[in-house]
Protein backbone atom coordinates (compact mmCIF):
# COMPACT_ATOMS: atom_id res chain seq x y z
CA UNK A 1 0.00 0.00 0.00
CA UNK A 2 1.25 3.30 -0.60
CA UNK A 3 1.90 5.49 1.68
CA UNK A 4 -0.26 8.24 1.93
CA UNK A 5 0.64 11.97 1.62
CA UNK A 6 0.03 11.91 5.53
CA UNK A 7 2.43 9.29 6.46
CA UNK A 8 5.24 10.96 4.66
CA UNK A 9 7.71 13.12 6.83
CA UNK A 10 7.16 16.69 6.84
CA UNK A 11 10.09 18.38 4.14
CA UNK A 12 13.01 20.06 6.19
CA UNK A 13 13.93 23.48 6.00
CA UNK A 14 16.06 25.27 3.87
CA UNK A 15 18.31 25.80 6.81
CA UNK A 16 18.52 22.37 7.38
CA UNK A 17 19.29 21.19 4.05
CA UNK A 18 21.84 23.62 3.11
CA UNK A 19 25.33 23.99 5.15
CA UNK A 20 26.01 26.77 6.76
CA UNK A 21 28.40 29.62 5.60
CA UNK A 22 31.96 29.66 7.52
CA UNK A 23 32.65 32.92 8.85
CA UNK A 24 35.29 34.85 5.77
CA UNK A 25 38.43 34.27 7.09
CA UNK A 26 41.62 35.19 5.35
CA UNK A 27 43.82 32.58 3.64
CA UNK A 28 46.54 31.61 5.33
CA UNK A 29 49.87 32.57 2.58
CA UNK A 30 51.44 29.12 1.70
CA UNK A 31 55.13 28.66 2.16
CA UNK A 32 55.01 29.40 -2.05
CA UNK A 33 53.12 32.36 -1.46
CA UNK A 34 55.69 33.79 1.99
CA UNK A 35 58.99 32.80 -0.75
CA UNK A 36 57.12 35.52 -3.19
CA UNK A 37 56.60 37.97 -1.22
CA UNK A 38 59.97 37.54 0.68
CA UNK A 39 61.67 37.69 -3.25
CA UNK A 40 60.23 40.79 -3.81
CA UNK A 41 61.09 42.57 -0.90
CA UNK A 42 64.63 41.28 -1.11
CA UNK A 43 64.78 43.05 -4.73
CA UNK A 44 64.77 46.66 -3.99
CA UNK A 45 67.65 45.93 -0.83
CA UNK A 46 69.62 44.26 -4.05
CA UNK A 47 69.63 46.91 -5.78
CA UNK A 48 70.52 49.32 -2.63
CA UNK A 49 73.49 47.51 -1.46
CA UNK A 50 75.12 47.36 -5.50
CA UNK A 51 74.29 51.02 -5.75
CA UNK A 52 76.04 51.53 -2.47
CA UNK A 53 78.94 49.02 -3.57
CA UNK A 54 79.36 51.02 -6.54
CA UNK A 55 79.76 54.33 -5.18
CA UNK A 56 82.70 52.91 -2.62
CA UNK A 57 84.38 51.87 -5.20
CA UNK A 58 84.32 54.84 -7.37
CA UNK A 59 85.05 56.70 -4.10
CA UNK A 60 87.77 54.54 -3.11
CA UNK A 61 89.29 55.08 -7.04
CA UNK A 62 89.26 58.64 -6.68
CA UNK A 63 91.37 58.23 -3.18
CA UNK A 64 94.19 56.17 -4.76
CA UNK A 65 94.30 58.49 -7.52
CA UNK A 66 94.56 61.44 -5.59
CA UNK A 67 97.05 59.81 -2.54
CA UNK A 68 99.16 58.59 -6.26
CA UNK A 69 99.50 62.30 -7.18
CA UNK A 70 100.38 64.00 -3.86
CA UNK A 71 103.45 60.58 -3.24
CA UNK A 72 104.33 61.93 -7.17
CA UNK A 73 104.19 65.34 -6.36
CA UNK A 74 106.49 64.82 -3.20
CA UNK A 75 108.89 62.54 -4.91
CA UNK A 76 109.41 63.85 -8.42
CA UNK A 77 111.80 66.63 -9.37
CA UNK A 78 110.16 70.13 -9.34
CA UNK A 79 108.76 70.93 -12.98
CA UNK A 80 110.54 74.23 -14.50
CA UNK A 81 108.15 75.61 -16.79
CA UNK A 82 109.68 75.70 -20.18
CA UNK A 83 107.06 77.58 -22.51
CA UNK A 84 108.02 81.27 -23.21
CA UNK A 85 105.51 84.06 -23.81
CA UNK A 86 105.67 85.33 -26.89
CA UNK A 87 106.38 89.02 -25.73
CA UNK A 88 109.56 87.44 -23.47
CA UNK A 89 112.84 86.13 -24.65
CA UNK A 90 114.78 83.66 -22.53
CA UNK A 91 117.83 84.78 -21.13
CA UNK A 92 120.99 82.88 -21.32
CA UNK A 93 123.47 82.77 -18.15
CA UNK A 94 126.96 83.54 -19.28
CA UNK A 95 129.83 81.65 -17.90
CA UNK A 96 132.29 84.08 -15.74
CA UNK A 97 133.87 86.01 -18.03
CA UNK A 98 138.21 86.84 -18.43
CA UNK A 99 138.75 90.50 -17.30
CA UNK A 100 138.24 93.45 -19.54
CA UNK A 101 140.92 93.83 -22.08
CA UNK A 102 141.02 97.44 -22.22
CA UNK A 103 140.69 97.73 -17.94
CA UNK A 104 143.37 95.21 -17.40
CA UNK A 105 145.47 97.50 -20.46
CA UNK A 106 144.85 100.37 -18.12
CA UNK A 107 145.96 99.02 -14.92
CA UNK A 108 149.18 98.03 -16.77
CA UNK A 109 149.46 101.46 -17.68
CA UNK A 110 148.46 102.40 -13.91
CA UNK A 111 150.63 99.96 -12.43
CA UNK A 112 153.91 101.72 -14.17
CA UNK A 113 152.75 105.10 -13.18
CA UNK A 114 152.51 104.30 -9.75
CA UNK A 115 156.04 102.91 -9.94
CA UNK A 116 157.19 105.70 -10.96
CA UNK A 117 156.13 107.85 -8.55
CA UNK A 118 158.06 105.62 -5.76
CA UNK A 119 161.87 106.38 -5.68
CA UNK A 120 164.78 104.62 -4.09
CA UNK A 121 164.51 105.66 -0.46
CA UNK A 122 160.37 103.97 -1.07
CA UNK A 123 161.74 101.11 -2.49
CA UNK A 124 164.59 100.92 0.32
CA UNK A 125 161.42 100.84 2.88
CA UNK A 126 159.93 97.62 1.17
CA UNK A 127 157.02 99.59 0.11
CA UNK A 128 155.92 97.31 -2.64
CA UNK A 129 153.58 97.45 -5.84
CA UNK A 130 151.04 94.32 -6.71
CA UNK A 131 148.76 93.78 -9.57
CA UNK A 132 146.07 91.88 -9.37
CA UNK A 133 143.37 91.15 -11.65
CA UNK A 134 141.27 93.68 -11.23
CA UNK A 135 142.76 96.12 -9.19
CA UNK A 136 146.32 97.80 -8.32
CA UNK A 137 147.72 97.51 -4.17
CA UNK A 138 150.54 99.16 -3.06
CA UNK A 139 151.62 97.63 0.32
CA UNK A 140 153.59 99.54 3.09
CA UNK A 141 155.18 97.38 6.48
CA UNK A 142 153.86 98.32 10.27
CA UNK A 143 157.54 99.85 10.74
CA UNK A 144 157.44 102.61 7.92
CA UNK A 145 153.85 103.83 9.08
CA UNK A 146 153.21 103.28 12.66
CA UNK A 147 154.80 102.23 16.33
CA UNK A 148 153.78 98.69 17.39
CA UNK A 149 150.35 98.69 18.90
CA UNK A 150 149.77 102.36 17.65
CA UNK A 151 147.82 103.95 15.07
CA UNK A 152 149.52 107.43 15.18
CA UNK A 153 151.08 108.24 11.25
CA UNK A 154 155.12 108.70 11.40
CA UNK A 155 156.16 111.74 10.33
CA UNK A 156 158.29 109.58 7.69
CA UNK A 157 155.58 108.20 5.60
CA UNK A 158 154.36 112.24 4.42
CA UNK A 159 156.32 112.30 1.75
CA UNK A 160 154.88 108.92 -0.11
CA UNK A 161 151.43 110.14 1.20
CA UNK A 162 151.64 113.13 -0.98
CA UNK A 163 152.88 111.26 -4.11
CA UNK A 164 149.53 108.73 -3.50
CA UNK A 165 147.38 111.42 -3.49
CA UNK A 166 148.97 113.04 -6.06
CA UNK A 167 148.39 109.95 -8.37
CA UNK A 168 144.83 109.24 -7.38
CA UNK A 169 144.28 112.94 -7.96
CA UNK A 170 145.49 112.36 -11.56
CA UNK A 171 143.23 109.34 -12.05
CA UNK A 172 139.73 110.60 -10.73
CA UNK A 173 138.02 107.36 -12.31
CA UNK A 174 140.01 105.35 -9.36
CA UNK A 175 137.92 103.54 -6.52
CA UNK A 176 140.80 104.28 -3.35
CA UNK A 177 140.46 101.31 -0.34
CA UNK A 178 142.97 101.33 2.72
CA UNK A 179 142.71 98.19 4.68
CA UNK A 180 144.54 97.50 7.66
CA UNK A 181 146.26 94.27 8.65
CA UNK A 182 148.02 92.53 11.80
CA UNK A 183 149.92 89.80 12.94
CA UNK A 184 148.06 87.19 15.28
CA UNK A 185 149.64 88.76 18.59
CA UNK A 186 146.67 89.81 20.71
CA UNK A 187 145.75 92.99 21.94
CA UNK A 188 143.91 94.44 24.64
CA UNK A 189 144.05 97.91 25.94
CA UNK A 190 141.65 100.56 26.19
CA UNK A 191 141.65 102.25 23.09
CA UNK A 192 142.20 98.48 21.04
CA UNK A 193 140.53 95.64 22.91
CA UNK A 194 141.14 93.32 19.43
CA UNK A 195 142.91 93.75 16.63
CA UNK A 196 140.18 94.20 14.66
CA UNK A 197 140.08 98.01 16.74
CA UNK A 198 143.89 98.22 15.84
CA UNK A 199 143.24 97.45 12.33
CA UNK A 200 140.28 99.91 11.58
CA UNK A 201 142.04 102.80 13.06
CA UNK A 202 145.32 102.52 11.27
CA UNK A 203 143.70 101.94 8.01
CA UNK A 204 141.30 105.08 9.02
CA UNK A 205 144.04 107.40 9.76
CA UNK A 206 145.52 107.12 6.25
CA UNK A 207 142.54 108.05 4.73
CA UNK A 208 141.97 111.16 6.92
CA UNK A 209 145.75 112.06 5.51
CA UNK A 210 144.64 111.51 2.13
CA UNK A 211 141.34 113.14 2.51
CA UNK A 212 143.31 115.82 3.93
CA UNK A 213 145.52 116.46 0.97
CA UNK A 214 142.64 116.93 -1.57
CA UNK A 215 141.39 113.07 -2.24
CA UNK A 216 137.19 112.93 -2.48
CA UNK A 217 136.01 111.48 0.28
CA UNK A 218 133.36 109.48 -1.85
CA UNK A 219 136.68 108.32 -3.56
CA UNK A 220 137.75 106.00 -0.50
CA UNK A 221 136.71 103.73 2.07
CA UNK A 222 138.45 101.71 4.75
CA UNK A 223 138.49 98.30 6.25
CA UNK A 224 140.17 96.20 8.90
CA UNK A 225 140.53 92.64 8.88
CA UNK A 226 142.75 92.46 12.27
CA UNK A 227 145.07 89.09 11.62
CA UNK A 228 142.54 87.25 9.54
CA UNK A 229 144.35 87.89 5.75
CA UNK A 230 147.74 87.09 6.60
CA UNK A 231 150.21 86.93 3.97
CA UNK A 232 152.61 84.44 5.37
CA UNK A 233 151.81 82.04 8.70
CA UNK A 234 152.65 83.57 11.97
CA UNK A 235 155.52 81.19 12.91
CA UNK A 236 158.14 83.69 13.14
CA UNK A 237 158.81 87.44 14.07
CA UNK A 238 159.97 87.76 10.11
CA UNK A 239 156.53 86.70 9.29
CA UNK A 240 154.78 88.52 11.33
CA UNK A 241 156.47 91.72 10.54
CA UNK A 242 155.23 91.12 6.97
CA UNK A 243 151.45 90.66 7.83
CA UNK A 244 152.01 94.03 9.84
CA UNK A 245 150.64 96.47 6.95
CA UNK A 246 148.47 98.39 5.35
CA UNK A 247 147.37 98.11 1.90
CA UNK A 248 146.35 101.04 -0.39
CA UNK A 249 144.13 99.30 -3.30
CA UNK A 250 143.16 101.09 -6.73
CA UNK A 251 140.34 99.83 -8.37
CA UNK A 252 138.26 101.41 -11.93
CA UNK A 253 135.07 102.43 -10.98
CA UNK A 254 132.24 100.97 -12.58
CA UNK A 255 130.62 102.06 -15.41
CA UNK A 256 126.53 102.04 -14.89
Amino acid sequence: MKASLRDQPPPKKATEWLPLKRPWRNPLPSRNNQAGIEKGNDLWLLTLSDLLLLLMIVFVLLFGMTLRQQNSGLHSPPQVEASVKPEETPVEIQPPSAPDLPSQGMLVSLETDLRAILDDEDKKQKASVTLQADRLILTFPERIVFDPGRAQLKPSLQPILDKVASFALGHPDLLVEVQGHTDDRPINTQRYPSNWELSVDRATQVVKALIGLGLDPAQVSVKGFGEYRTLNPNDSDSNRGKNRRVEIQFSLARQS
